[in-house]
């Protein structure tokens, strides 16, 4: 016989879901305590850190992630980054430490009331097991549906008494073992309308979103892009990067109100829409969504971006996947559109002298090393990261999913940790910083060689970019005066400094890009006027504009 944390462990293993990201509570301590020596914890200062680390080592890694969390007090500090999890089809294990069997009819201390129900809204499966020999049974469960397409995160509640209980390793042999194979394809009858219409396309045009973040997608976009020559748009404020962005066909990001996205797609018969909804809107805007003779396809693996999407069909299935067979079966020229030139982006001057966003930006994307992610939460400035930072490979950009501050920092350090290889600069608000600046103690404590640009305006920005857009200009809180992040970096034990030029910056940028430490650069923002949604319009070329 075996202990159920003995048999757990061995599951994990098999998993390869060794390293483990929380923040301990006494529920958890009989999971945590004697941790084998195969396996790492990484300690954020709250679960909240903890959950967005998680998320951002699942998505870079593309695997299953363990998250530990303190029975429904800890639970409930993770759900704001559970719900950018979510979004962003994440597959975060979480597991959550709960009383023991016996005090829970009492409501106990510490006894999670609704295991079941308190994480409903940011997990797509949640569970209790009914006895202790069930936890491995469950936890293998909850791990395959984590992956299953749309992936995200799953939870499930252990009382801290079922660890040392024992179980029949015999019987949960085939348990252990089995795997779920595949993914969802578009069958033929469906590829074969999809392809007729594609082909029938005279002024096609693409919009993708994070579902082709793929080695498969990336490039597949491009080239897609090319044999139809037709622009490219992201989703609008798309979690992932799916396309390079210095392509001649490159649009920037789609709008995110319906106006401004039926004046974008006018006058393209067709829009094929790959991994993201076209129709994701804020604020309201009355009137249609696409004006007359645009038609607008998508190919999506999620059934909810299928069923919520306000105009168009949806083909179900792996839009990669898609892309590889339109590849094959295209012919070389299907489309009058004509071809693009070589690579241009309209983009104001920089003033070398002053440290706006362009040439922040610009100074950035020069010093940007070879294959390095960037993870932003600066929002405000996103146009002119998409127009002066080159992308050029999959898996180099990640955001929030569902646009909850207090990702970009912990998620950043979760990314490095998956990718060691990979240089990794994190570019986040001031405002933003704040949500989980403790995440900076994590980078310092296991030395986490991360490269935090952070951009300080003194205030929420782009919440009053929103105010004046929805007459609330004179909204209470909006002000950040008097936060000295330089200060408060160096009292988590990173290194911190503050540019006021761009041949700061630039030396700035070059020192944290090659130490072994964690570094933070602090840049204050000269102020620009408040605006809405404007500036993608000064980086990227427009419809009907001459390319």
């Amino acid at each position: 016989m075996t202990t159920v944390r003995e048999a757990v462990f061995a599951l994990l293993r098999r998993h390869g879901m060794t390293t483990v990201f929380g923040n301990p509570g006494s529920t958890e301590l009989p999971f945590l305590a004697g941790l084998p020596d195969d396996f790492s914890y990484i300690l954020g200062l709250n679960e909240a850190v903890a959950a967005s680390m998680a998320d951002g080592y699942a998505q870079a890694s593309r695997r299953p992630t363990l998250l530990s969390l303190h029975t429904a007090a800890g639970l409930g500090n993770a759900m704001g980054s559970l719900v950018n999890a979510a979004a962003s089809c994440s597959p975060v294990v979480v597991l959550v430490g709960q009383q023991v069997r016996e005090l829970l009819p009492s409501g106990a201390l510490l006894s999670n009331a609704h295991p079941h129900t308190l994480p409903l809204g940011a997990v797509k499966f949640t569970a209790e097991p009914a006895r202790a020999q069930d936890v491995p049974t469950v936890l293998a469960q909850a791990i395959h549906r984590a992956l299953l397409t749309p992936a995200g995160p799953v939870c499930v509640s252990v009382p801290m008494d079922d660890w040392a209980r024992e179980c029949d390793p015999d019987a949960l042999a085939p348990v252990m073992d089995r795997r779920v194979i595949g993914r969802s394809v578009l069958g033929p009858d469906s590829y074969g309308q999809l392809l007729l219409r594609v082909m029938a396309a005279r002024r096609p045009a693409l919009v993708v979103g994070a579902e082709m973040d793929t080695e498969l997608g990336f490039t597949g976009a491009a080239l897609l892009a090319e044999r139809l020559h037709a622009p490219v748009w992201m989703s609008g404020f798309a979690s992932r990067c799916a396309f390079p962005t210095e392509h001649g066909l490159f649009r920037g990001p789609l709008p995110v109100d319906s106006a401004s996205i039926a004046a974008a797609l006018h006058g393209h018969d067709l829009v094929l829409a790959l991994g993201c909804p076209v129709f994701a809107y804020y604020p309201y805007v009355q009137g249609a969504p696409l004006t007359d003779g645009v038609e607008v396809l998508a190919v999506t693996s999620d059934p909810g971006i299928a069923a919520r999407a306000v105009a168009g069909d949806a083909y179900l299935g792996a839009p990669d996947g898609a892309v590889q067979s339109l590849l094959s079966d295209l012919p070389s020229s299907c489309s009058a559109f004509p071809a693009t030139p070589a690579a241009r982006q309209l983009r104001q001057p920089v003033d070398s002298g002053r440290l706006g966003a362009d040439a922040v930006f610009e100074v950035l994307g020069e010093a940007l090393p070879q294959g390095a992610v960037v993870v932003n939460e600066a929002y405000r400035q996103l146009p002119q990261l998409w127009g002066r930072v080159a992308l050029r490979r999959p898996g180099s950009f990640y955001s929030a999913g569902a646009l909850g501050l207090g990702f970009g920092l912990p998620a950043a350090i979760g990314i490095q940790l998956a990718e060691p290889e990979r240089p990794v600069i994190a570019v986040i608000g001031d405002g933003s910083l704040q949500y989980t600046v403790q995440a900076l103690w994590t980078a310092a404590h296991y030395s986490v060689p991360l490269t935090v640009l952070a951009l300080n305006n003194g205030e929420y920005a782009i919440l009053k970019d929103w105010a004046h857009r929805l007459d609330g200009a004179d909204a209470p809180g909006l002000d950040l005066p008097g936060i000295d992040l330089v200060a408060i970096a160096s009292g988590y034990g990173v290194a911190a400094t503050r540019v006021k030029s761009c041949e700061e910056l630039r030396e700035a940028l070059e020192r944290t890009n090659q130490s072994s430490e964690p570094g933070l650069v602090e840049v204050t923002l000269a102020h620009v006027p408040y605006r809405w949604n404007a500036e993608s319009n000064d980086i990227f070329p427009q419809p009907g504009e001459s390319l």
